[in-house]
């Protein structure tokens, strides 16, 4: 089919072309570039038929030129000087005889021209061999194993938790499937709606893109489960639902609340052995080792080694050195996304390892700087946090100030938040100055406290956004 055939014919009619040739990743292709695809499936289709021609064609020139070397000595062969004349009867009758005598059958026709040229001409020629014929030629066919389809057509609607703040949705429909749909709906378009559990109402209605099969939900609660379930709207009214995926929790933004430590004393010149046989006969039926050693420990149980150790207040080298080890970690395990709580981690240890305000860890209250705090107490503070997404090469801008965005477009900028009300003008040019983008986030903080309840220290680096 020609090119100028292919661009008369609509996207449907390519597509279908498209498939059979065997191409995947088109659905979402626009017109001018699925007409280029075909075109190159195409051409190459066009090689691998010619050079199957050109196969076919070596092979059986090959075959003709064997035919005609075989020819060629069977007329040298006949042409040779036939044998001298044998009377019939006489030819006859020494068969006969050699028949009898021995077991040995007649020498072929072949044998009896070459006795009867002689030695002479024997001789001339019994260096000649016949010509072997030439290997053939290896022809290389690609091999076309195709691609993985783009969807299964299962129907089924997967959920997961990517951070706390953020889900990620995947339904595995096959486009044709996804063009049946939309013609089913009253509007033509396909709805994502989701729910927060134990919540009979959607908290929120994504409309989709056409051929779209994954999308990416922002949620404002973290530590809470959440479903979504694909459908649209028929002529009718009601909501059609095509498919409903199962919960998914997003993980807490936070501190864990569980402060609950447990701690036993294992001495390094004692093996493991050796301790079993010490504590036998008072450990519970099924109790683990270090439980039995725990429990004995607690109760006063007499070891032959020290139990505890004597640690004194924190120093600052060690204080770096537990950042250093915490901090590090988790910078490795969470992803983009999460970098709020990685942030948050990192601050909260530099600050709070040395004021010795910081005592969340500790099972008995006590802070970081093992210096316990006297009666009860309370404090409490909050920071604002602006995140969100666009082109990579976009430039984004909060209250004027200029934000850095990460290699995937993502961003994020954080406000100490003191009582007050606040409007942040967020604001994003796109790399070539002609499209802009914004939005005005209104923000008010009032703090009413019942009691003496303090305020946490916020890092000097977080400056209050301006006044509205």
């Amino acid at each position: 089919m020609s090119k100028a055939d292919l661009a008369s014919k609509t996207k449907a009619e390519l597509l279908k072309i498209a498939q059979r040739l065997g191409l995947r990743g088109i659905s979402t292709l626009n017109k001018t570039d699925l007409l280029k695809r075909i075109r190159q499936a195409q051409q190459r289709t066009a090689v691998r038929a010619q050079n199957q021609r050109n196969g076919i064609a070596a092979v059986a020139k090959r075959l003709a030129d064997a035919v005609k070397r075989r020819a060629i000595r069977k007329r040298d062969t006949t042409t040779a000087a036939p044998a001298p004349a044998v009377p019939e009867r006489a030819a006859a009758t020494a068969g006969r005889a050699t028949a009898r005598r021995s077991p040995i059958s007649m020498p072929s026709a072949v044998e009896q021209r070459l006795s009867a040229r002689g030695p002479e001409e024997f001789s001339a020629h019994k260096f000649d061999v016949t010509p072997a014929l030439p290997p053939p030629t290896q022809v290389f066919r690609e091999e076309h194993l195709g691609e993985l389809p783009e969807a299964y057509g299962t129907g089924r609607l997967y959920l997961t938790a990517r951070d706390p703040h953020w889900l990620y949705a995947y339904w595995d429909l096959s486009w044709q499937q996804m063009a049946d749909y939309r013609g089913q709906s009253s509007d033509g378009r396909l709805l994502l709606r989701v729910y927060e559990k134990n919540q009979a109402s959607p908290i929120q209605e994504l409309t989709l893109g056409h051929d779209t099969r994954n999308w990416y939900i922002p949620v404002n609660k973290a530590a809470t489960t959440y479903s979504v379930e694909l459908g649209f709207w028929r002529h009718a009214g009601h909501f059609h639902v095509i498919s409903r995926s199962r919960e998914a929790t997003t993980p807490s933004d936070a501190v864990s609340p569980d402060t609950t430590a447990r701690f036993v004393t294992i001495p390094i010149d004692f093996s493991f052995r050796e301790l079993l046989a010490l504590i036998r006969q008072h450990m519970k039926g099924g109790e683990a080792l270090a439980d039995a050693l725990h429990r004995l420990q607690l109760a006063g149980f007499k070891f032959p080694f020290k139990v505890g150790l004597d640690l004194g207040p924190w120093s600052a080298e060690q204080a770096g050195e537990l950042e250093r080890i915490l901090g590090g970690d988790i910078l490795r395990r969470i992803r983009m996304g999460s970098f709020e709580i990685t942030e948050w981690l990192r601050r909260r240890l530099q600050e709070e390892l040395s004021s010795g305000m910081f005592s969340a860890f500790s099972p008995g209250g006590a802070s970081w700087s093992g210096v316990p705090r006297k009666g009860f107490w309370f404090a409490v503070n909050a920071e604002l946090i602006i995140y969100g997404a666009t082109e990579p090469d976009a430039k984004v801008t909060i209250d004027g100030k200029s934000i850095n965005l990460r290699s995937d477009g993502t961003f994020s900028f954080q406000y100490s938040f003191p009582d007050g009300q606040y409007t942040l003008p967020v604001v994003v040019v796109s790399a070539a100055g002609d499209d802009k983008r914004e939005v005005a986030l209104t923000f008010e903080r009032q703090s009413r406290a019942k009691g003496e309840v303090g305020k946490v220290k916020q890092p000097a680096h977080l400056k209050a956004p301006a006044v509205a």
